[in-house]
């Protein structure tokens, strides 16, 4: 027993120090590849994968959020996405428990699927249009095309307030709490940051430039992962032991990749991250045929 342990927390900081070192390589958070592979290749339960995951996440992002001074301003967006944050975060997690907990005989409103089937499916879905939408707006980007931003700003419902970073323009704050919710909800249930999610939504729906959205998420992916982390804690779904070397191998091969990211261009960085999302996709596909096929569900 004590040596597949052992053998199982070197497997993880390998695939701590692997997300690592893409993150440092490309610029972009490989945090989406981390539950799929403890639960597909070391077979961890799926609530054990997600909680740890979400709890990881606590460690850079305290790192990064006292790495920089804040103004009143830029906390302005997370205060007002607090709200949908914690509910969705709630959420998401009580539904993964509810699911891993429950016998396959249970009469439960969401029909016969496991945390398994649910997590992985979400995934395959989330990591397909993100993936997706990675190559089109880098080959838009190659070809001096970029794509337009601020998608949600002519949505007037009220009330209405002003960001950094937005020139002036108003947003719907109903509308940003829902934004939070679905941040929230998507990181209880599924383990990530957000910061996925959370990038691509300030810049292309709300149109902040870079650094206001960078400023702006920072705080937020802080306040999911620590409510991440209190509500998968509290379910007993993190393991510490494979937290921290998820933490240990993420921050050395982080290290090493940053010496080999000199010469990514960023269209480069955003069409790697969509090749990957797909790549992911396309294994977590098979994994669901294994899945329907062992339930009996052809």
């Amino acid at each position: 027993m004590t040596g597949f342990v052992d053998i199982e927390l070197l497997l993880t900081l390998i695939v701590g120090g692997a997300v690592g070192f893409l993150s440092g390589v490309f610029g972009f958070g490989g945090g989406f590849l981390i539950v799929p592979v403890l639960n597909i290749s070391l077979g961890l339960p799926m609530q054990i994968a997600v909680g740890s995951a979400a709890c990881q996440v606590l460690g850079p992002a305290t790192t990064s959020v006292l790495a920089r001074r804040r103004s009143w301003d830029e906390l302005r967006l997370p205060l007002i996405v607090f709200g949908g944050l914690s509910l969705g975060v709630y959420l998401g997690a009580e539904i993964l428990h509810k699911l891993s907990t429950s016998t396959p005989d249970a009469n439960m409103n969401v029909g016969h699927l496991n945390a398994d089937r649910l997590v992985l499916s979400v995934y395959l879905v989330l990591l397909v249009i993100l993936g997706g939408f990675a190559l089109w707006e880098s080959s838009r980007a190659l070809k001096g095309r970029p794509v337009r931003t601020g998608w949600i700003i002519g949505w007037p419902v009220p009330p209405l307030t002003c960001l950094p970073g937005m020139g002036g323009q108003r947003v719907s704050v109903p509308v940003l709490a829902w934004f939070g919710f679905v941040v929230g909800f998507l990181s209880g249930l599924l383990g990530m940051s957000g910061g996925l999610l959370l990038l691509p939504g300030l810049i292309y729906m709300l149109g902040m430039d870079w650094r206001e959205s960078v400023a702006a998420s920072m705080a937020i992916v802080w306040l999911v992962a620590l409510q991440s982390t209190i509500a998968h804690a509290w379910l007993g779904h993190v393991r510490l032991p494979i937290v921290m070397a998820l933490l240990v191998g993420g921050t050395l091969g982080a290290r090493l990749g940053v010496h080999f990211s000199r010469d990514v261009a960023p269209e480069r960085g955003r069409r790697s991250f969509g090749w990957l999302a797909m790549s992911t996709a396309g294994v977590i596909s098979v994994r669901l045929v294994e899945l329907m096929k062992a339930s009996g569900m052809q």
